[in-house]
């Protein structure tokens, strides 16, 4: 099967998102969470090489806002939004997985409390970026939903 370049980013995403999520919502299960976060963090490490290795499109220049030529005309819908937002998740995704491994060593429950703090602000992080997407940019966060056909209305 050959997949557009917007395709294989939506699976990405998909499977980032369920991932990271599931990681969360299974914090009291230790062997389990441990596990969606190693998961995680392969899938960080394999966007990045795909950032380094694949089209300029797919470049971590995509999490870098530029804030030249907002205005309050534009100012909702200018890239620089979207791009913060998508920094903060990148981030606070990368911190929660690295504060994860750092529990894992010998004396890292010191880390405890950070890791479930920026685990907080992940999810805090991804409502505000689904938020943003579905109530500016609709159309992109149809996409990513896999909601893209055109027979089906918003409700």
């Amino acid at each position: 099967i050959v997949m557009s370049l917007m395709h294989k980013i939506r699976w990405y995403h998909a499977v980032l998102a369920v991932t990271t999520l599931l990681a969360y919502f299974t914090g009291d299960f230790g062997f389990i969470h441990d596990w969606l976060g190693y998961g995680v963090g392969v899938i960080i490490v394999l966007r990045l090489g795909w950032a380094v290795f694949n089209p300029r499109q797919l470049g971590l220049n995509r999490f870098y806002p530029v804030f030249d030529g907002i205005e309050w005309t534009n100012a909702i819908t200018h890239p620089a939004i979207s791009k913060t937002l998508i920094l903060a998740v990148a981030v606070s995704v990368i911190l929660a997985t690295v504060t994860g491994l750092l529990t894992l060593i010998d004396g890292g429950e010191i880390f405890d409390d950070f890791h479930e703090g920026v685990s907080s602000v992940v999810i805090w992080a991804v409502v505000m970026h689904g938020g943003y997407l579905y109530l500016i940019k609709r159309p992109l966060a149809r996409f990513m939903l896999y909601r893209d056909n055109p027979t089906v209305k918003d409700r």
